[in-house]
């Protein structure tokens, strides 16, 4: 009886488990979509600070 103790985003090789790379592209694409957005809400707070506005994000899921 074979187990799988690996998820599936995982092969392995040498009996050390290895992450597909379209998984690492993802996550990668992911993290820098994320800091872009923060750094570009950064820059939005910046900008309204000095017209001396708040900026007060809203949730992504409340805005749609």
């Amino acid at each position: 009886m074979i187990t799988c103790s690996h998820p599936a985003d995982a092969i392995t090789v040498d009996a050390m488990p290895l992450v597909r790379p379209y998984v690492v592209e993802w996550e990668r694409e992911r993290d820098d979509h994320d800091r872009r957005r923060l750094q570009r809400e950064r820059r939005r707070a910046a900008v309204l600070a000095t017209l001396g506005q708040d900026y007060v994000p809203v949730p992504w899921e409340v805005a749609v």
